[in-house]
C-alpha cells in the first residue's frame, strides 16, 4: 500500500511540473467582455445623466422667466389700482407711463382664446381652458424684448425661451383678471411650463 501511494505522488508531482500558470485567453477575453460592456452600460447612464441635467437647468430657468413676469404683472396691477384711485388731472407722468404699461401688458386683447364648459349640466361654469393664440408676447413687456429670450430676459442668440401670456377679464369672478403666463422652448417649443394668478380690479 505504501508502494502505490508513492507512486500516486510521484505521477502527481511529475504532472505539478508541466503545469502552466496564469490566465488562458478564453479566461481573458470574456473579462474583457464583462469590462466593456460594464463601461458602455455606464457611458451611457452618464450621457442619460447629462441631459437630465440640462432638462432640469433650462426647466429652473423658464420657471424663473414665468415667476418673473407673474410677479411683474402683480405689482404692475397694484400700481395701477394705485393711480387710478387717483384724480386724473393729478396724474404725474410716471402715473401715466404705469397707465400705458397696464394697458400694453394686463388687456384682454383676444376675447376667444376663453372658453367655459358646464360638464354637469347645472347651469354653472365649472371648466375653463386656454385656446387660440395669447394676448401678449414678451415684446408687450417693459423692457420690449421680443422672443426669443435667455434665462435673464434678454435678447438669445440662440435657442433661448418663447415667453407669452393670456389674460382673461372677469373671470373667475367680477372685477378680477385670470393671467396665464406661459415660457415654451426646445425643438418646436414642445417642453413648457405656465403659471396662473388671479389679480383683483
Amino acid at each position: 500500500m505504501n508502494c502505490n501511494l508513492l507512486m500516486t505522488l510521484k505521477k502527481q508531482t511529475h504532472w505539478c511540473k508541466y503545469r502552466q500558470h496564469g490566465f488562458s485567453m478564453v479566461e481573458v477575453l470574456v473579462a474583457i467582455l464583462l469590462l466593456t460592456v460594464g463601461l458602455l452600460a455606464l457611458a451611457k447612464m452618464q450621457n442619460q445623466a447629462v441631459a437630465s441635467n440640462s432638462f432640469g437647468n433650462q426647466l429652473t430657468e423658464a420657471t424663473f422667466l414665468a415667476q418673473d413676469k407673474v410677479e411683474e404683472l402683480r405689482l404692475l396691477n397694484e400700481c395701477y389700482l394705485a393711480v387710478i384711485g387717483k384724480p386724473q388731472i393729478s396724474w404725474t407722468a410716471d402715473d401715466q407711463d404705469v397707465v400705458t404699461n397696464y394697458i400694453s401688458q394686463l388687456s384682454d386683447s383676444d376675447t376667444t382664446n376663453w372658453s367655459e364648459t358646464d360638464t354637469d349640466s347645472d347651469g354653472i361654469m365649472d371648466q375653463f381652458a386656454w385656446a387660440g393664440s395669447a394676448d401678449h408676447t414678451n415684446a408687450d413687456g417693459r423692457d420690449g424684448v421680443a422672443n426669443p429670450i435667455d434665462a435673464t430676459g434678454a435678447t438669445a442668440l440662440t435657442g433661448g425661451y418663447t415667453r407669452t401670456w393670456y389674460v382673461v377679464d372677469d373671470r373667475p369672478i367680477i372685477k378680477a383678471k385670470t393671467v396665464r403666463v406661459m415660457v415654451t422652448w426646445g425643438n418646436s417649443n414642445n417642453r413648457e411650463v405656465t403659471m396662473d394668478t388671479v389679480l383683483s380690479q
